[in-house]
């Protein structure tokens, strides 16, 4: 057991890491996801079901997102970070000998319909990152009109949250956790090695999902 496991589930569940913690190195390093995962992560899901079971909430996860107003503010910050992580991991895949990792299927054809090339799109995230003011995420979102586009939010905001009304296809961490052990302050560098381990497959499944209409009841696992 790790040093950092020290977190009973109840109510919400983890999602597992689909790779060791090490997999996405040289990218990002174990000790970063480590914290990351167990701390940080775990530590938002503990404080979400403490809050949940405070309130008697019995709403699913993406209902309380979409609803979050109604609800005292430890759950709009518990239960983002809880959300946004679930989702983060399994955005991300290991690539240990840094092959191309170009977009490919309904991801590649939706990012030319809308930001008419990859290199274009990567700009995007990399100055919505840039833009992005002390913590928070940046999202590729897609709307209810089959439109997409870049989306930062502020702490542990999402896009199912009602001032935003959109669904995430793509979310990458920009709080410091993610990346000041290896990056230091360079949030740029760390944005551009980040495209080299998305999991295309995990966001073409999510576009397949927004196409779908399903945006109240996909549950983030």
């Amino acid at each position: 057991m790790s040093k950092y496991d020290d977190y009973e589930l109840i109510h919400f569940s983890s999602v597992r890491l689909p790779y060791k913690y090490s997999a996405l190195e040289p990218y990002i390093d174990e000790e970063t996801m480590q914290i990351h995962y167990n701390k940080h992560y775990l530590g938002y899901l503990k404080k979400f079901n403490e809050a949940v079971d405070k309130y008697d909430i019995t709403e699913p996860v993406i209902k309380i997102m979409q609803n979050v107003d109604k609800y005292p503010i430890e759950i709009r910050d518990n239960g983002g970070g809880y959300v946004n992580h679930s989702m983060f991991w399994k955005m991300l895949k290991p690539n240990p000998k840094g092959k191309s990792n170009p977009p490919h299927g309904l991801a590649l054809n939706k990012i030319i319909e809308d930001f008419g090339t990859y290199g274009q799109f990567k700009e995007y995230i990399i100055e919505a990152s840039q833009k992005r003011f002390g913590s928070g995420w940046v999202w590729w979102v897609m709307d209810r009109d089959g439109s997409t586009h870049i989306l930062a939010t502020p702490y542990q905001d999402n896009p199912y949250m009602p001032e935003y009304g959109s669904f995430p296809l793509l979310g990458i961490d920009v709080w410091e956790h993610a990346y000041y052990l290896k990056y230091d302050a360079d949030r740029t560098k760390y944005i551009k090695n980040i495209f080299k381990i998305i999991n295309w497959d995990e966001v073409n499944r999510r576009i397949m999902t927004a196409n779908q209409n399903i945006f109240d009841v996909r549950i983030v696992n």
